[in-house]
């Protein structure tokens, strides 16, 4: 097989398998936001049976197994695949660990129905999951031709421009998977609705003391709070990233992303108070918080693509750049 040939290879599936894993995001928020994690009371089995019969939350939680079942063998055989066609070690190791996460995934699934839904371990599951889209995201990122034409653009910022911008990059990623287990632990705690109003809280900009004192309203008024700190620093993010259109246009586009999921996922952040958690509703702001997380995480890597080439280069001092003088 030709070099080109295995690289496209390697390139569709590594798409495949990202896109897989975020319809598995969404089969396991579709769980949480009806309610429906112990429909099926045993694991692995559904009612001592391979296939129980799909009707009511049953459809949501054995809908959800069989989805997990197929992306965890997608993900398995990425590893092959990587293994036979990629050449950097780097991305090989990649797709080891993606398959590795998403077995402990998967037991951390079944954990949830023998232990009967804990909070801590069903909001470990939930981050586990957005680590798992963020490794084959990145491995379909790695694989792409754009990543591969990066490789000597400079952004004309110096290597100390890259890296202040990527340094921002990555505090906003990190924010937002900060915020993503904020929000898990208040979704498996019941405090989606603790506040039940938006944008105010309580009528109030700011919940009176005595309210806090209510179960669910601290971590639900963090999470609102979070929200804020979040949002200004994509936005910062995002800017910071538009500066490096010059480079590549879809700098820009993927700037233009990030603050467009952003606006949404507020949006859907407050439809989902206005809607008393209806399930759509949840189950697309869990999905665009994912999208957002991602972003960011290929923002991170695409410019890191950047700050590899400019701060590796020799500088005009080096010996190697100076010229020699002939002598007699």
């Amino acid at each position: 097989m030709e070099d080109s040939t295995r690289e496209k290879v390697v390139r569709i599936y590594a798409r495949v398998v990202a896109a897989g894993v975020f319809l598995l995001l969404i089969a396991g928020a579709a769980v949480t936001s009806t309610e429906s994690g112990l429909a099926v009371p045993d694991w692995p089995l559904s009612y001592g049976r391979l296939m129980p019969p799909m009707v009511g939350g049953i459809f949501y939680e054995h809908g959800h197994r069989i989805v997990a079942a197929a992306v965890s063998t997608l993900v398995g055989i990425q590893v092959a695949v990587l293994l036979l066609f990629e050449k950097r070690k780097g991305v090989k190791l990649l797709g080891l660990i993606a398959f590795g996460a998403i077995l402990a995934q998967a037991v951390l699934g079944g954990m949830t129905v023998i232990f009967l839904l804990p909070p801590a371990v069903s909001s470990a599951h939930a981050g586990l999951a957005e680590v798992v889209f963020a490794l084959t995201a990145a491995i379909a990122l790695l694989t792409s031709r754009w990543y591969q034409s990066l490789s000597g653009k400079e952004s004309g910022l110096g290597g100390a421009g890259v890296l202040r911008i990527r340094r921002l990059l990555v505090i906003a990623t990190a924010a937002v998977y900060v915020q993503i287990l904020v929000g898990a632990v208040m979704r498996h705690t019941g405090a989606g609705l603790a506040i039940p109003d938006f944008p105010l809280s309580f009528g109030r900009l700011l919940p009176l003391a005595e309210a806090f004192r209510t179960r669910g309203v601290p971590i639900h008024f963090a999470h609102r709070f979070g929200a804020l700190a979040v949002a200004v620093l994509i936005l910062m993010a995002a800017r910071a990233l538009f500066s490096l259109r010059r480079v590549d246009r879809r700098f820009a586009f993927l700037a233009s992303l990030w603050t467009a999921l952003l606006v949404a996922q507020v949006a859907l952040g407050g439809l989902s108070v206005w809607t008393k958690k209806a399930p759509t509703i949840t189950v697309a702001h869990l999905a665009v918080g994912a999208l957002c997380w991602v972003a960011g995480v290929l923002a991170v890597v695409s410019v890191s693509r950047l700050t590899h080439h400019e701060t590796s280069a020799p500088s005009p001092s080096s010996p190697n750049l100076v010229p020699r003088v002939a002598t007699a």
